[in-house]
Formats: structure tokens, C-alpha cells, sequence
């Protein structure tokens, strides 16, 4: 078409002009069916680490905790140390200033040893938070195999006065490259119910308070935190503005920060962007039975079978009887409940009988979302073989998967570190939300998130046992993770695939 200020050509020029339309277009397609028909490689490269390297450019990085009691701290501190473990293979390692107190002093403290008044106390205090931060100091000079890889280390106290946060910084500057390698990370919560979730939901079973009924030690510990306050100096932009630091906000509803530049920097603002301190529940399910799983086959786009119809109409009932009728949080809205699939058939097949109500307030329940970052593992030139028929055809491939079932990577296809990798987008989101959440994916794709929330390690997820026709209710709390397994059809589905190896039959630490 002609463009502002261009005359429009003649109708020589513009016969030319069509000539050569016709002619690129031809040699396009030409290109096109040369590239459709050349024979696919065999190479298929070793697994290696790169994403690694990238993740920390060899830097060291420490974070530093700051805020009151049963502000969130250790829990924010863990789902650092574990997303950054588990999605970006950063060797990481928190250091708890209270673990310390208790491994070296004993359990036993009531609220009297953090009296600003108690002199010996506020002495042994001290002494504990030198001694953990120079265990910090000595891991991350610590020489090993990996150390080009960094380290990032977590300084978990409360450091809640600016003379301790500049003797951090005095400390660790000769340690790391510069000062923006040091990042202070301060929970703020001034809603009275959430700090009360907190001190009921993680404080309670404190090895301090062994021996002690709920409310001896909720009181205990509102007494505890009453000290704190008193010395209590919070980050701001007049006295720290040369520190880089991230604030959050009453669980994660409102987030602020100062210098804050890099990589791995940007990847912690992002998962701080998502986290909260709410409990609520996520269910994980594979999809119903495939054709391709009944044929003992990988891969492939294929529908459901008669079981795998008949575990959808069961599952679309366990969610209308059970997951948008539970109330075992009254702060959370079961009616809001989400529904994500990958964006194969088989699992928005089986999601096909569960209802869309739409709610007074607008809101629609379990409207579906379609991710492709949950799609199955992709096979490459393995897609819709059977694994005996893998062995038989390429048995050096099967040996190469057996023996680092992480890293392999099917020729011209995904390994487990890929699918990790987009995955992670996923968790982010789960991580992000309030509302109960079913997921209906795949086996690999379950397996990573059922490993990341659960806390295991990424070498475990590739053998971590998801059943068919079972949804697993998984309720992240500040110290673990409940987990409830809820078989929905029996007896269990058996594959026709080839057994497991020894090391794919290694459980994971909830069986």
C-alpha cells in the first residue's frame, strides 16, 4: 500500500513490483520444503550446567533479614534459599542467628533473655550473631569445586537497629565485591491478624516453648516482640540511602526498594513480587489415562481413553464436593477457586466435565488457563515410541537417561533441567496466588512442582512417584508443607512402559 508522501507507482513499475512478489514468494517456499525435508541428526549433545554460571556469574551475594518477630523472616528466608537452589542450581545456605542461640546456649529462653534491660542477655545476643555471621563469612570463602559457580548466602536475624546493619556491612565488605552484593530484605507488618496467624502457625512449635500451653506461649511471645520494638530502627531513605534494600509489606501486599541492580537481584525482586505468608491449598493431578498411556507410548498429543474419561467425571466431582466446599480457612473464598491445564488434549480433556459457575461478584469458578509451560516433557525423535522400543532402537540412549535422568535430553527434544526451567514461571504464579489452585498436568511437569513445594532437591524430581487417577492437595506452611493424597479411581493404573530404573524408584521423603 502507498505510504504518506510516497506517490503511488506506475503501471510498469507496479507490474515489476509483482514479478518480483511472485518470484520471492516461489523461493520462499522453496526454502520452506528444503528446510521440512532435511534428515534429522543424530548428534545429540551431553548434558551439561550452563544455566549454572549464568545464574550467579560467580558473584557472592548475601541477604540480609530484617524486622520483627513473626514478620515472616525464616519463612521469606527458606523460599529464597529454596528457589534459587532448585530453579537456578545457586548454591545457597541460610544462616539463623536464633538456630545458633539454641545450638550453643539451649533451648530454654523465656521472653526476660531479649530484654533490652538484661544485660547479660543483650551480651549473649550479641555473641550469637557475631558467631553466625562468621560462620557465613567462612561458607562463602569456602573452596570447592563449584567455586566458580558463587554462592549466595542468607543472614537470618532481625537486625533491627542501624548500628548492627552497619557492622554488617563493616563485615562483609572485604568479603564481596561491592556493596551491592548486599542486600537487606525488611518484613513490615502492621496487620494485627496476619501477626497473629504467624506467632499461631509457626511460633508455637518453637523448641523454646516445649512444655507450654498455646496461650502461655502466644503470650510468651507478644513479649518477646515488645522488646524488639523498643530498639526497633526500620530501613529508610534518609539514613540508608547508599544500602540496597527490598521492603515488604504485611505479607506481601506492597513491596519497595532502593538499589537494586543485576541479575540475580532482579530474579529475587520477582519472587518477593510473589510470595505471602496466607495459607491455602494447591492440588496437583496428572491427566486421565491417555490412548498413548494405555499403548505404553511417550509423548504425543493423543486423547483420553474410556478410564481416563471416567477419572475426568470422578474428578470433576472431588472438586465440586470437596476443593469449592472447603472450609478449613474462613479467610479464603473456595468459590474463587483456579484451574490450570497445559494446552494438550488429554489434559484439558480431563478437566472437561468441571463447572464454570460464574459468582455474584463476577468472578468465574475454575475458569481454565491454558499454559504451554506445562505441556509434557518433549521426547524429540523419541515422540511416540514406547521406552522398550527406545531401548531396542538406541540403547545408548537409554543409558545415558538412566544414568542422569536431570540432565538428559532426548535428541532434538527437552530434559528435566529444561522443563525446570519453564516451569518456573508456573510456581511463580502458584506462589503468587490466594485462592485454592488445581493444576492438571503431566508427569514430569507434576513432579517438578510437587518437588519444589515440597522442598526437595531438583536431582529428586525427576523421581518423585505421581500415580494416576489420585490428586494430591499440597498446604505450603511458613515451615513445611502438608501433603494429602486422594486416590479418585481404583485400583491403581499400571503402564505397559518399561519399569523404572533403580534410581527412578528412589521415594521421595513424603512416602
Amino acid at each position: 500500500p502507498p505510504r504518506a508522501g510516497r506517490p503511488n507507482p506506475t503501471p510498469e513499475v507496479a507490474s515489476v513490483m509483482d514479478e518480483d512478489l511472485k518470484s520471492s514468494t516461489r523461493s520462499n517456499v522453496n526454502i520452506i520444503e528444503t528446510e521440512i525435508t532435511t534428515p534429522t541428526t543424530d548428534y545429540n549433545p551431553a548434558p551439561h550446567h550452563r544455566h549454572r554460571v549464568f545464574t550467579t556469574n560467580g558473584d557472592l551475594f548475601v541477604f540480609v533479614m530484617v524486622g520483627l518477630p513473626a514478620r515472616g523472616k525464616t519463612y521469606v528466608a527458606h523460599k529464597i534459599k529454596h528457589y534459587f537452589e532448585f530453579f537456578h542450581s545457586a548454591p545457597t545456605a541460610v544462616f539463623n542467628a536464633g538456630q545458633t542461640r539454641r545450638r550453643l546456649l539451649g533451648a530454654k529462653h523465656s521472653h526476660n533473655f531479649f530484654d533490652p534491660k538484661n544485660e547479660k542477655g543483650v551480651q549473649l545476643r550479641e555473641d550469637m550473631a557475631k558467631r553466625t555471621l562468621k560462620d557465613l563469612v567462612e561458607w562463602l570463602k569456602e573452596k570447592n569445586k563449584n567455586d566458580a559457580l558463587g554462592r549466595v548466602a542468607i543472614y537470618d536475624a532481625t537486625n533491627n537497629t542501624r548500628k548492627r546493619r552497619k557492622w554488617i556491612v563493616e563485615q562483609l565488605s572485604p568479603v564481596l565485591q561491592s556493596r551491592r552484593h548486599l542486600i537487606f530484605i525488611e518484613t513490615i507488618c502492621e496487620d494485627k491478624k496476619l501477626v497473629e496467624h504467624n506467632i499461631r502457625s509457626a511460633k508455637l512449635t518453637m523448641p523454646d516453648y516445649a512444655g507450654l500451653t498455646e496461650e502461655q506461649a502466644i503470650l510468651d511471645f507478644k513479649k518477646r516482640i515488645e522488646h524488639y520494638s523498643i530498639s526497633y530502627e526500620p530501613l529508610d531513605d534518609k539514613h540508608d540511602d547508599t544500602l540496597s534494600y527490598i521492603k515488604m509489606y504485611n505479607g506481601g501486599d506492597c513491596l519497595t526498594m532502593n538499589r537494586i541492580k543485576g541479575n540475580l537481584p532482579g530474579r529475587l525482586v520477582t519472587l518477593l513480587m510473589n510470595l505471602h505468608t496466607y495459607t491455602r491449598p494447591i492440588y496437583l493431578s496428572r491427566h486421565g489415562k491417555s490412548l498413548y498411556n494405555v499403548q505404553g507410548r511417550i509423548g504425543g498429543d493423543s486423547h483420553l481413553s474410556k478410564e481416563g474419561v471416567n477419572y475426568a467425571k470422578v474428578l470433576a466431582k472431588y472438586v465440586e464436593n470437596k476443593i469449592l466446599t472447603s472450609t478449613e480457612n474462613p479467610e479464603i473464598n473456595a468459590k474463587h477457586a483456579r484451574l490450570y491445564t497445559s494446552t494438550m488434549q488429554r489434559s484439558i480433556q480431563t478437566t472437561k466435565f468441571i463447572k464454570h459457575n460464574v459468582q455474584k461478584d463476577g468472578w468465574v469458578t475454575m475458569r481454565p488457563r491454558r499454559l504451554a509451560a506445562l505441556d509434557e516433557l518433549y521426547a524429540g525423535k523419541f515422540d511416540g515410541m514406547s521406552q522398550q522400543d527406545i531401548a531396542e532402537q538406541a540403547p545408548e540412549e537409554t543409558k545415558r537417561r538412566d544414568k542422569d535422568k536431570l540432565n538428559y535430553r532426548y535428541p532434538r527434544g527437552e530434559s528435566y533441567s529444561d522443563a525446570i526451567e519453564r516451569v518456573q514461571l508456573v510456581a511463580l504464579q502458584l506462589e503468587r496466588h490466594r485462592d485454592p489452585v488445581l493444576v492438571v498436568a503431566h508427569n514430569g511437569i507434576i513432579r517438578i512442582l510437587y518437588a519444589y513445594f515440597k522442598g526437595l532437591s531438583r536431582e529428586m524430581a525427576p523421581h518423585v512417584k505421581v500415580p494416576f487417577d489420585t490428586v494430591i492437595k499440597l498446604v505450603p506452611k511458613p515451615y513445611n508443607c502438608e501433603e494429602t493424597r486422594n486416590v479418585l479411581l481404583k485400583p491403581e493404573f499400571i503402564s505397559s512402559s518399561r519399569s523404572d530404573t533403580t534410581a527412578d524408584r528412589v521415594k521421595s521423603k513424603s512416602e
